[in-house]
């Protein structure tokens, strides 16, 4: 899918001499933010940019820079207020995408304290495509749970509320993004069909977009899942796990119960577990991961789900989570599989990974940290 016009082609090129203090800090600004060392300068340069010109200044003179986003803990989890603009073009809607994240979102964000929901729309739109359009009509209102795969609050519990408003797209508009995340990575644009296949947040915009309608729908979704370590008491519900052919069909013969009880103690219980233990929302078994070193620079991932699991996307939640688990450490990730498991191999392709070889008889998948 072609992006939207830059007006960034990156054709001068200049080499600067850092002393080792600078050297130092700009290292540790890539790898916190998990971004290139180029754009890293990039995303300073637009600051610097910001708090220098005077045009830009003015435009912002007398607005509240110290006003928080409405995002506040509430016990060991979040509460996001958030909006998104529901922009539409021959088909397609527009998304945004980050090079940390392998999904699109919608355009928007939090809501700041002080602000109405829909001047936090007009401020976002403005923010992230360069242009300030006019609301239609609020089409949706979304409460959603999930676990967060950012950064600074990976596996917290969120609970987010969303007002997604249809905006007035004035003719010949070719947005331009010049923002980047919380975490200083930038951000890009893109038109995007509703048939495409790699995941999109929020999962309505794919058949329920409609701009001549004027109600307003509302929506709830929960995502929330938990990843922990196992205990002993987990050992009836992993032999009925590992017990099961169809489960198995990929790995290994079913086990029986002694292999259960061997495979927990060596796999689940050791004090750096190489597996953990996966329970839904209602803090019940479903399955579990795998997550442990691979080489010195990447993590082994994958998933065993009970078969009532299979089809609901929990598969691509727990990808998302590993693959976010391991960027947090520096490292790369890595999924293993035998070349029969197609749908394994899809949902690879789907977050980013690519085949990078075979390693005993099984296709090697790698996601590198900054893909």
């Amino acid at each position: 899918m072609a992006r939207p016009r830059k007006d960034d082609a990156r054709t001068i090129i200049y080499k600067v001499r850092l002393n080792k203090s600078e050297n130092r800090m700009l290292t540790e600004a890539s790898e916190n933010t998990s971004s290139a060392k180029s754009e890293v300068f990039r995303n300073a340069l637009k600051e610097y940019h910001r708090a220098t010109d005077p045009a830009y200044n003015s435009s912002r003179a007398g607005q509240k820079e110290t006003n928080p986003d409405m995002c506040v803990p509430c016990a060991d989890g979040m509460i996001n207020i958030r909006v998104g603009a529901i922009i539409l073009k021959d088909g397609r809607f527009l998304m945004v995408r980050n090079h940390m994240s392998d999904y699109f979102y919608s355009v928007g964000g939090r809501i700041k304290f002080g602000e109405t929901a829909e001047e936090a729309v007009i401020r976002e739109v403005l923010e992230e495509t360069g242009v300030k359009m006019e609301i239609d009509h609020l089409g949706f209102i979304q409460e959603n749970y999930f676990i967060a795969d950012v950064p600074s609050k990976i596996g917290k519990e969120i609970y987010e509320l969303g007002y997604y408003f249809y905006m007035k797209v004035p003719d010949g508009f070719e947005p331009v993004c010049d923002s980047i995340t919380e975490f200083g990575v930038s951000e890009y644009l893109e038109w995007v069909s509703p048939d495409e296949p790699r995941t999109i947040f929020p999962e309505f915009f794919r058949a329920e977009l409609d701009i001549t309608d004027r109600s307003v729908k509302h929506k709830v979704k929960d995502d929330r899942f938990y990843i922990r370590q196992f205990t002993e008491e987990d050992l009836e519900p992993l032999h009925e796990l590992l017990s099961d052919p169809e489960i198995m069909k990929y790995l290994e013969p079913p086990f029986t119960r002694k292999q259960t009880e061997s495979f927990l103690k060596t796999q689940g219980l050791l004090a750096s577990p190489r597996i953990l233990a996966v329970d839904d929302k209602d803090h019940s078994f479903i399955g579990y991961v795998i997550y442990h070193d691979y080489d010195d620079t990447s993590k082994e991932i994958g998933w065993i789900l009970k078969k009532e699991i299979w089809g609901h996307g929990m598969a691509s939640l727990l990808t998302k989570q590993l693959v976010a688990m391991a960027a947090s450490e520096g490292k790369d990730a890595v999924i293993e599989c035998v070349p029969e498991q197609q749908t394994t191999r899809s949902l690879a392709e789907k977050h980013g990974f690519v085949l990078v070889g075979s390693r005993d008889g099984l296709d090697v998948y790698r996601r590198k940290r900054n893909a």
